[in-house]
């Protein structure tokens, strides 16, 4: 799939069959620096995507997934969403185990997120651009005027 804002293609590495990509067209790292409503819209299509894999290849589930950052296992400098096929007892390992945190701990992780997001929420709307309209207009003669007018007027 293709359209002006995203390109969708096979994963040249998959790690199952109907491994697909998302990737905006317009070069963006990591998801932090791609305005909301383009996000939005890639998740839109990762969506529609996911449905086309369930219906294309009777997949019984897909994980829709981002490596955002180097840390994250991020291959690739350009941002992408990984939609992943799975079956039953496939052996595809995405599974991790959770790590338990003291009340204290928990309670300073939660201080210091709440402090970065008073942007939630707040969603950047895309900015629509201006139609351009040409004011200087040909004008008509009256002769030629007179014969599209009485045209019309032969028109039942």
């Amino acid at each position: 799939y293709e359209d002006s804002k995203v390109i969708v293609a096979l994963s040249p590495e998959p790690i199952s069959d109907g491994h697909v990509l998302v990737m905006p067209k317009k070069h963006y790292p990591i998801i932090e620096q791609i305005p909301d409503y383009d996000i939005a819209y890639m998740f839109d299509i990762a969506n529609k995507i996911s449905i086309s894999l369930f219906e294309a290849l009777q997949v019984q589930g897909t994980n829709i997934f981002v490596e955002n950052g180097i840390a994250a296992g991020q291959k690739y400098s350009h941002f992408m969403i990984h939609i992943i096929p799975r079956m039953p007892n496939d052996n595809l390992d995405l599974e991790w185990a959770s790590k338990q945190l003291t009340e204290e701990e928990m309670s300073i992780v939660e201080l210091k997120v709440k402090e970065q997001i008073s942007v939630v929420g707040n969603f950047e709307e895309e900015k629509k651009e201006a139609v351009k309209v040409d004011k200087e207009r040909e004008t008509m003669n009256s002769d030629e005027e007179n014969y599209l007018i009485k045209s019309l007027r032969k028109i039942p």
